[in-house]
């Protein structure tokens, strides 16, 4: 009997998973608020540079880094997933904070470009620091 009831339940649950729900998130790409960069580097080791962000809802969850890499060069931003419900409410006060792991694997000079948004004509803003790994 418990076979029969395990069987009905299970195929009940199955079939009440609708695949083409409308979606529930979105995935967006935030700016930074701000950034603390340290002022050493070493090679070989991972070092957390302290990335400041604020979430535009209540709804939007800090998901990982945008990190796009081209040679030297590191341009960041946040990724967020956002819920799609109702009740969401402005939260533009907040501060949050994440911590970025980089790793330098060659001595160099890095340039960051962290991502702030864009101003009143559309041109993306950024936060850039040059920083050298020589040991």
């Amino acid at each position: 009997m418990r076979k029969i009831v395990f069987l009905i339940v299970l195929g009940l649950t199955i079939i009440s998973c609708d695949v083409n729900q409308d979606e529930t998130y979105t995935y967006e790409v935030n700016p930074v608020f701000g950034v603390v960069m340290p002022t050493a580097f070493k090679k070989d080791s991972i070092t957390e540079i302290p990335v400041k962000y604020k979430r535009p809802s209540t709804c939007h969850i800090f998901k990982n880094f945008y990190y796009e890499v081209t040679d030297f060069n590191r341009t960041v931003a946040i990724e967020t997933i956002k819920v799609n419900q109702d009740n969401c409410q402005v939260d533009t006060e907040t501060v949050y904070e994440s911590p970025l792991r980089f790793k330098p694997t060659v001595l160099g000079t890095y340039h960051f470009k962290f991502w702030t948004g864009q101003d009143t004509q559309g041109v993306d803003q950024y936060l850039e620091y040059a920083v050298v790994v020589d040991h």
